[in-house]
């Protein structure tokens, strides 16, 4: 299911009549229960963390080492992929973290008008800054099956997906191991040309400490962080990518 926020409202007439405050409290009630449902079952979708095909593909070949700046993506403005830091580490001077054992990651999204929500979710995150601000502003996906949001640009659309890793060769990839929760999808070239997909068990998206006590934090004073570029060659053994 795709879900946008300009949701469509349809205004229909109603004859008033009195409710009786017994049958008003049994419907709070059943409403407070759905309410909760949905937040409980939300809160357990299984591994849903988000991996663009379309930024894999535009990006490819390229990876982010440094923990400053984890996340590999692209920037409009200067036409190019580059590693960025989690946007929630500097949301206008406030600096986000999830420290509940329940809701461990830190996740954004954007809304319509491209403003910034961080939130902390159950479910390991690694999401494009690129797809869910530049072309999916205001949209998410809810669902279990298909819970990434991504973009088509020969549709000039978003849509949701599933996992990529989910089904690579008839293989579904998971990350089990607490030190490297969030599975992650990208792509290398192949020797000779041509898409090599990869799948890997990537650490928590947290914000490096500023060193040693006392010391000035320099984490702010640089946007971005340089991509590793393996271009037509396979990039040195990682145990952690199946």
């Amino acid at each position: 299911r795709y879900y946008s926020s300009q949701a469509a409202v349809r205004a229909g007439s109603l004859a008033p009549r009195a409710v009786s405050p017994l049958l008003l409290l049994r419907c709070l009630r059943r409403l407070v229960s759905a309410i909760f449902a949905a937040a409980a079952a939300a809160a357990m979708l299984p591994g849903a963390a988000a991996s663009s095909v379309y930024l894999a593909e535009l990006c490819r070949g390229g990876t982010c080492t440094d923990p400053k700046f984890p996340i590999l993506d692209f920037d409009r403005e200067k036409g190019e992929c580059v590693c960025r830091a989690h946007p929630c580490w500097d949301n206008d001077g406030v600096s986000h973290q999830c420290t509940s054992s329940k809701f461990p990651f830190l996740h954004f999204t954007y809304k319509a008008d491209q403003s910034l929500q961080c939130s902390c979710s159950s479910v390991p995150q690694y999401d494009s800054l690129h797809v869910s601000r530049d072309h999916c502003a205001g949209e998410f996906c809810d669902s279990e099956e298909f819970p990434v949001l991504d973009w088509n640009p020969a549709e000039n659309r978003c849509f949701c997906r599933a996992h990529p890793c989910w089904d690579q060769n008839g293989t579904k990839h998971e990350c089990n191991d607490p030190r490297w929760p969030i599975l992650h999808y990208r792509e290398d070239f192949h020797a000779g040309g041509g898409a090599a997909p990869k799948c890997e068990c990537v650490a928590k998206l947290e914000k490096p400490s500023s060193g040693l006590r006392g010391s000035q934090a320099k984490f702010s004073q640089q946007a971005f962080g340089a991509c590793t570029w393996s271009p037509h060659r396979r990039l040195p053994y990682n145990p952690n990518t199946f």
